[in-house]
């Protein structure tokens, strides 16, 4: 009987250690904050954390770009298309005034390109061509700086929109023609196919912009950007034909790239949410301490 009665004990102790371990198991898991901690409590706290979105970022970009012309007189043309662009960017955000968390600047270079093609007229079956080159499509290879004013907005802990604008400056650094048939085979245009003539404008500068979006997984970001760059340079001097003449061509381009970028400081979102995490987390590890 003594036998029983000791196994008896033993299974009942058992039973109340492990009880109370998960007791103690289900305490951990399921801490809560109490009652008393709203959510309108939480936003009521002053975080002692870094401004939200003040950080620092640099990354690479690749992708590809639509070359187009604008030009005085009037000519049909076409889109170029021109690959790779190949750049680099860092991006530099922060709150202004301590109230704006959507702003920032990126300063960066590319390899780009510019150039134009000029299309046949469906209905006279007439392409025109550069009057003293005799090539219907041209193509320039232009390394580029740009500095952007780079807003943003997050949506959630993971994705976030973007929108840059800003200037950029270039030099035409090589160009290549390609004649029309009626001009193959003839010395004076073929000398002009990987050369740039007198009157050839070799900067090119203006207007950079875009616009796309990116998903954060810090502190990696990856992004994807649809660019626009209007060009104030003209291709050529606007009086080169005559002087009597004001002749024309101006660039505007485009690109899609896709970016991998590294944050070389700690990013802290700003939406309300994102906030009440912090929040949240401050005060459960201050809890947990006491």
């Amino acid at each position: 009987m003594s036998g029983k009665r000791w196994i008896v004990s033993a299974a009942a102790l058992l039973a109340a250690c492990v009880v109370s371990r998960a007791q103690v198991n289900l305490e951990e898991e399921f801490f809560s904050l109490p009652d008393s901690v709203t959510n309108e409590y939480l936003d009521s706290l002053k975080l002692q954390v870094r401004k939200p979105n003040d950080y620092l970022m640099a990354g690479i970009y690749g992708g590809a770009s639509l070359q187009y012309g604008f030009f005085n007189p009037i000519r049909l043309s076409t889109w170029l298309p021109q690959y790779p662009v190949l750049g680099f960017s860092i991006i530099r955000q922060f709150t202004m005034f301590g109230v704006y968390p959507n702003m920032g600047f990126e300063i960066g270079g590319q390899l780009n390109y510019e150039g134009f093609e000029f299309r046949t007229n469906k209905e006279t079956g007439y392409r025109s061509v550069e009057s003293a080159s005799g090539a219907y499509k041209v193509q320039m290879i232009v390394p580029e700086g740009f500095l952007l004013s780079h807003f943003h907005f997050d949506i959630g802990e993971y994705f976030k929109l973007m929108a840059k604008l800003g200037f950029y400056v270039g030099y035409r650094t090589t160009i290549h023609r390609t004649l029309d048939d009626s001009n193959v085979g003839k010395e004076q245009y073929e000398e002009t196919v990987d050369k740039f003539m007198d009157h050839e404008l070799r900067m090119s500068y203006g207007l950079h912009g875009g616009v796309g979006f990116g998903v954060v997984l810090s502190p990696f970001e990856f992004h994807v950007n649809a660019q626009v760059k209007w060009g104030w340079g003209s291709f050529w001097k606007p009086d080169y034909a005559s002087p009597y003449y004001y002749r024309f061509g101006y660039p505007l381009d485009g690109a899609v790239t896709f970016g991998v970028y590294y944050q070389f400081t700690p990013r802290y979102g700003h939406t309300r949410s994102q906030l009440r995490k912090l929040a949240r987390k401050m005060i459960e590890e201050q809890m947990q301490n006491e």
